[in-house]
């Protein structure tokens, strides 16, 4: 099978991960055409990692640049719009937006995709899944859907990546990318049996008991969409874990529809985005 999928890549301070993640990718048995990896101002030593890494693989090429004073959550994007700008190929079919603090288990792991993307011409968004380590044994993210994929190792479709208009850079950019996909016809499908270990889970984590990132969640939501009751069920359903963390994120979405936020969906994706969160909700009622 001939390689036509790119790979890009932001990385802050991931020396602890980043050289299993280099190596994971390096065993594939279809490797990219291209790597784009873009060192986001780390201060600890991932440039001379990835540097070195340049040097022994020809298809891995790193960027370095100082970290810019932007929005949270749009550092990843910024990077994938940075990378896909430096790409030297042209006749790539797929793009592959890679976090670096990730190992993957199968060897095949992009072969698949490549060749499941091949069997499904209506395929735009695909992943693998996402566990972690607790106690030796696999733990994964319960309860998500298989049409949702996993934003740090999305697999896109150039057209479909077209299509929807690229990545916008803000907090919930892997999500709203599914809708604007699925609002044009695709289909966005994980693939439960290619899994990745996430190395920084206890990072992320962390990261997730913070007020200040549910206050910018409930602004990404407003943002794209949701409609008021949506969030309500959404904070009710919060609210058992964390009374809180609720407020924060009820405070982000009445502020943005206070101060008429810009949205990221036009008035048709916003009915669409609004019919398909009804037949979900429908579902889980019966």
């Amino acid at each position: 099978m001939e390689s036509n999928y790119i790979i890009l890549s932001g990385a802050h301070n991931e020396a602890k991960y980043i050289e299993r993640t280099i190596l994971s990718v390096a065993k594939q048995t279809l490797l990219p055409m291209e790597w784009i990896i873009i060192d986001d101002g780390s201060t600890d030593n991932t440039w001379e990692i990835i540097s070195s890494y340049s040097k022994i693989y020809e298809w891995i090429k790193v960027f370095r640049h100082n970290k810019e004073n932007v929005e949270f959550g749009t550092h990843a994007v910024v990077n994938f719009n940075k990378g896909l700008q430096l790409v030297t190929q042209t006749n790539y079919s797929f793009v592959v937006k890679l976090d670096t603090d990730l190992d993957i288990d199968d060897i095949s792991y992009f072969e698949k995709q490549v060749e499941r993307m091949g069997n499904d011409s209506k395929l735009g968004i695909c992943s693998g899944n996402i566990y972690s380590i607790y106690n030796d044994n696999k733990c994964f993210c319960k309860g998500m859907p298989e049409w949702r994929t996993r934003g740090a190792l999305k697999f896109y479709r150039r057209d479909c990546l077209e299509q929807i208009g690229g990545l916008i850079p803000m907090y919930g950019w892997d999500g709203i990318d599914e809708y604007k996909a699925m609002y044009r016809g695709w289909v966005t499908k994980t693939f439960f049996d290619l899994q990745v270990n996430h190395l920084g889970i206890e990072r992320a984590n962390n990261r997730e008991k913070q007020p200040w990132l549910f206050f910018n969640k409930g602004v990404s939501l407003y943002r794209r969409g949701y409609s008021v009751a949506f969030i309500f069920l959404k904070a009710m359903s919060l609210l058992r874990k964390s009374p809180k963390l609720t407020i924060n994120l009820l405070q982000g979405y009445f502020s943005a529809y206070k101060n008429h936020t810009h949205r990221v969906v036009n008035s048709s994706e916003i009915k669409f985005i609004r019919r398909f969160q009804i037949k979900r909700l429908l579902r889980i009622v019966k």
